[in-house]
């Protein structure tokens, strides 16, 4: 077809006896049948409609005036696309609402129509549509008196003013997937599931000797300069255990991490995406929200950045995911107000003493610290 506006004077009948009005309907159903199937944002063209053998003899008049008459009640919308010249199918409800407006406010909800679920940028509406902004913010106002449209907070473009249609959810993209909420990220759900994939990453990694849980912790009665690492160690965890009553704590914690031991070369049964996208779901630890396998793939991946975790190939269906050692003051995460301290973050801090390997009058980061 020739013309390429929505609004093209309707031409005389083709014929007499033809029943417009009953095409119209044919047509109008038969399309909006087969957009059901592939989406409302199927194109028809002259072709598609007259495979469907409504149009009698494929008359181009007769054409023009059944798609003028779906135009004009809004069932139609005309589209460019690369075959050219077509038009696209609208919902009876949706049509409803685009009769009830004036030609401004048309323009301005067919874009916010046709972004979807991703929003439209006020500026891109003014731009597209070459129309005063006074107008433009008349038209938004009242289409959002009507509650057709809603401004929305887009995660890629926080300090743009954007609108989406009322009845649609904002995209991952623009919301920000789950791992959002009103735009902001969610930092302590972010935490909470982590720590959930690592406990049960490392529970597929690590097995415990009960032989070596169960052996009793060396007691060191004596002192001295000639003391191994070993004895320093026992001895002043024995002296804070009777200062604090906290030996039986420290060493059992310290017992529980040597008997903690890495799964033998051949073990194949470290946790895929799949195994670990199953699990969240079963334990409902997200109750507001769905977590796929492309959000938890998000976080694994932070993970093995981190250092916590690594990719095991060959496990599982392919990629594995197995936790990785840390030192047994990371793996209980000792903090306190003291870790600015050199001692609070001090990797040899249990053998420090006076008289061991490492004692406080000769600690060189001690030295570093007070910057003499």
């Amino acid at each position: 077809m020739a013309s390429s506006s929505t609004d093209v004077a309707a031409p005389p009948p083709a014929g007499g006896g033809l029943d417009i009005t009953a095409m119209k309907t044919d047509v109008y159903s038969s399309c909006m049948d087969i957009a059901e199937e592939e989406g409302l944002k199927t194109v028809f063209h002259q072709s598609t409609i007259f495979a469907l053998g409504i149009i009698p003899n494929k008359d181009v008049q007769v054409l023009l005036q059944v798609v003028q008459g779906l135009l004009n009640e809004k069932l139609f919308k005309t589209v460019q696309d690369a075959e050219g010249l077509g038009w696209r199918v609208r919902t009876e409800d949706d049509a409803k609402k685009f009769r009830s407006l004036t030609a401004e406010q048309e323009m301005v909800y067919g874009l916010i129509d046709e972004a979807g679920d991703d929003g439209i940028w006020t500026k891109t509406i003014k731009a597209k549509l070459k129309i005063h902004d006074t107008i433009m913010r008349t038209c938004l106002k009242h289409l959002e008196g009507r509650n057709l449209i809603a401004d929305m907070k887009s995660v890629e473009h926080p300090t743009r003013k954007m609108y989406i249609l009322s009845s649609l959810r904002p995209s991952e993209r623009a919301s920000g997937g789950p791992w959002y909420s009103e735009g902001e990220l969610d930092m302590e759900f972010v935490e909470i599931v982590t720590k959930v994939l690592y406990t049960q990453i490392k529970r597929r990694s690590f097995y415990t000797d009960t032989a070596m849980l169960r052996r009793p912790a060396k007691t060191i009665s004596s002192k001295g300069k000639g003391m191994s690492s070993a004895q320093a160690k026992a001895a002043r965890e024995k002296a804070l255990g009777a200062r604090g009553g906290n030996e039986d704590e420290r060493s059992a914690r310290s017992r529980l991490y040597e008997a903690t031991l890495p799964m033998p070369a051949d073990y194949n049964g470290y946790p895929d995406l799949d195994e670990l996208t199953a699990f969240l779901d079963g334990s409902n630890i997200a109750i507001h929200t769905t977590l796929g396998a492309h959000d938890i793939q998000q976080l694994l991946d932070i993970m093995c950045y981190d250092d916590r975790i690594e990719k095991v190939i060959g496990a599982g269906s392919g990629i594995g995911y197995r936790a990785l050692r840390k030192t047994l003051r990371h793996e209980h995460d000792v903090t306190s107000a003291l870790t600015e301290v050199p001692c609070g973050r001090c990797p040899v801090f249990d053998l420090c003493e006076e008289g061991g390997p490492v004692s406080p009058s000769n600690c060189e980061y001690f030295t570093d610290w007070l910057d003499i």
